[in-house]
């Protein structure tokens, strides 16, 4: 692999860890909701009525998140089992399937969830219910960690189809054919 693609695929997984390391301090603070309900619901008899709701949009951030830097981790599950013992070609037919699938939902997802960000944003959007606390600006975050986890799926499947062709190259003499 050229350095120039080394350098592009570490700026990716620099900047998903970049973004993830403050995004994970959001399970301190929805334990701190989730404290506040429980002990103003069962010791003072006070339920809150914006607990949930402010947990549910500071979750939907931290798994956003997640998803990326997971994926700059390997942390998806693989059968490795399966996988390992899987011939040449069948590899290369599973890692074409898997980017094809990765790519088309997560382009969807950001498309989609872009133009919903927008109208969201025009129409100053607020959460359903008693405690209507504004919705667009994680309407607009959507896309913007999407794209992120996109960008850090095609990063990992580059690096994946690197190893593939490695491995191709070490079982095969020079000019046969990689698939």
């Amino acid at each position: 692999m050229g350095e120039d693609k080394k350098t592009i695929l570490s700026m990716v997984d620099n900047i998903t860890l970049w973004v993830s390391k403050p995004v994970s301090f959001l399970v301190c603070a929805m334990m701190g909701v989730t404290t506040v309900e429980v002990v103003g619901r069962y010791v003072f008899n006070r339920p809150t009525i914006w607990a949930w709701p402010v947990n549910r949009q500071l979750f939907g951030i931290f798994i956003l998140v997640a998803g990326s830097y997971s994926m700059s981790r390997r942390g998806h599950i693989r059968i490795e089992l399966i996988y390992d013992r899987l011939p040449k070609a069948l590899k290369w037919c599973g890692w074409f399937l898997g980017i094809s699938a990765f790519i088309g939902f997560m382009g969807t997802l950001v498309w989609q969830s872009g133009w919903m960000g927008i109208n969201s944003f025009m129409s100053r959007e607020l959460l359903a219910g008693v405690f209507r606390i504004p919705l667009y600006p994680f309407k607009l975050l959507i896309p913007v960690f999407a794209f992120l986890f996109l960008v850090q799926g095609i990063a990992v499947f580059w690096r994946e189809r690197e190893h593939l062709k490695k491995e191709d190259a070490s079982n095969h003499g020079p000019g046969t054919p990689l698939v």
